[in-house]
């Protein structure tokens, strides 16, 4: 996979961690035994977007924070990135740091601040593992070291529908951020398209010794959007960073499970994905091209039997959807038996379908109308 070049900008002046000990509820029953940055996502984990961009912007290494089921997660990092960074790939785990874990993300940075200090860096870049996206990283550190700001915000637009599953700000001409609220119930529209809100991409590039200061506090600033942010917003020293492409960005937060449906059938065809994959190109099997064609998604280990009907469904890892079953045809009857969201989704797992099977007949004979037997 060819990837393009990066200017050579010093990014090992700034010290990079990575975020990944959230367990992604809204994603329900795919992440019971599974972190959310280590889901299968086009072929690899969720993470390898991330951590491919710290790779292609020349971060020498990378902290990890951890906390919710990381085996999954750090076999994976061991095996297929830690190679790719000069000085490796550390994993921290919070329940080995502290008895009750990180307290939230900003937590997680206060708790290795004096790895980082030691370092030596002076910037901090702040990184989730769970979005889908393509960025140079240094950029972002040169514009955040020219404007002399405290902490740098990479955003991006969304829906005014969507925005307020995210952070949304405004900020004026100079790129000053002017307000920020977290998930709020009725976010702004940007001045220049009343149907789009301007969102963090949960990316951040922060002063080491300011916000040092602000860890400083024990009780409370223990999160980013929450705490720091409204804090530096406060202070005036909080700026926006919008990554620059030749046509429209492309940035998800497969927290849910419609954008996690959506957000795999864009990378379904490596051929016409929206982004260059990171993992090894792996060619989609017959059965995860039909299913696509019906907005569906089949995880590893997932098949689909003779003469069935699949719409709008997530089929979990090693679920064997049975011969003849309609998934996604009458809301009603899915729900009796599947997970389905407000948006359509179905979710389908092997412990649904052993349920299914077991049920399905006995419900059935109870529910056959009586007849009378024919007499002789």
């Amino acid at each position: 996979m060819h990837f393009p070049s990066f200017p050579s900008f010093p990014a090992a002046d700034a010290f990079c961690i990575l975020l990944a000990g959230g367990q992604g509820t809204r994603l329900h029953e795919l992440t019971s035994t599974e972190c959310k940055p280590a889901m299968p996502f086009a072929g690899g984990k969720l993470v390898d977007f991330t951590i491919a961009n710290a790779m292609r912007s020349g971060m020498p290494q990378v902290l990890v924070a951890t906390q919710y089921l990381p085996a999954s997660l750090t076999r994976h990092l061991e095996t297929e990135w830690r190679h790719q960074f000069p000085g490796g790939i550390e994993i921290r785990d919070g329940y080995r740091l502290r008895s009750n874990g990180y307290r939230g993300t900003a937590d997680a940075v206060r708790a290795n601040l004096a790895e980082i200090a030691a370092s030596g860096a002076e910037e901090i870049l702040v990184l989730s593992a769970d979005h889908v996206y393509q960025m140079d990283y240094r950029a972002m550190l040169e514009s955040h070291r020219a404007s002399g700001a405290k902490v740098t915000v990479a955003v991006t637009r969304a829906p005014l529908a969507q925005a307020s599953s995210f952070g949304v700000l405004s900020a004026d001409s100079d790129g000053v951020i002017a307000d920020f609220a977290e998930k709020p119930a009725r976010p702004h529209p940007t001045p220049d398209d009343p149907t789009h809100a301007l969102i963090s991409m949960g990316v951040y590039v922060l002063d080491r010794r300011w916000l040092s200061e602000m860890l400083a506090f024990e009780d409370g600033m223990d999160d980013f959007g929450q705490d720091i942010l409204p804090e530096a917003v406060r202070q005036g020293v909080a700026r926006v960073h919008q990554p620059t492409t030749n046509g429209t960005f492309y940035w998800r937060d497969v927290g849910t499970l419609d954008s996690y449906r959506l957000a795999q059938l864009d990378f379904i065809d490596p051929a016409r994905a929206p982004l260059p994959l990171p993992a090894a190109t792996v060619k989609p099997s017959r059965q995860m091209l039909l299913a696509a064609e019906r907005g569906s998604v089949l995880l590893p280990g997932a098949r689909l039997g003779y003469r069935t009907r699949v719409e709008r469904a997530i089929i979990a890892p090693g679920a064997i959807v049975p011969d003849g079953l309609v998934i996604g045809e009458d809301p009603e009857d899915d729900q009796r038996w599947f997970r389905v969201t407000r948006g359509g989704t179905a979710l389908v797992t092997a412990a649904m379908l052993d349920r299914y099977r077991e049920e399905r007949p006995r419900l059935h004979l109870i529910t056959l109308p009586f007849l009378p037997a024919r007499s002789s």
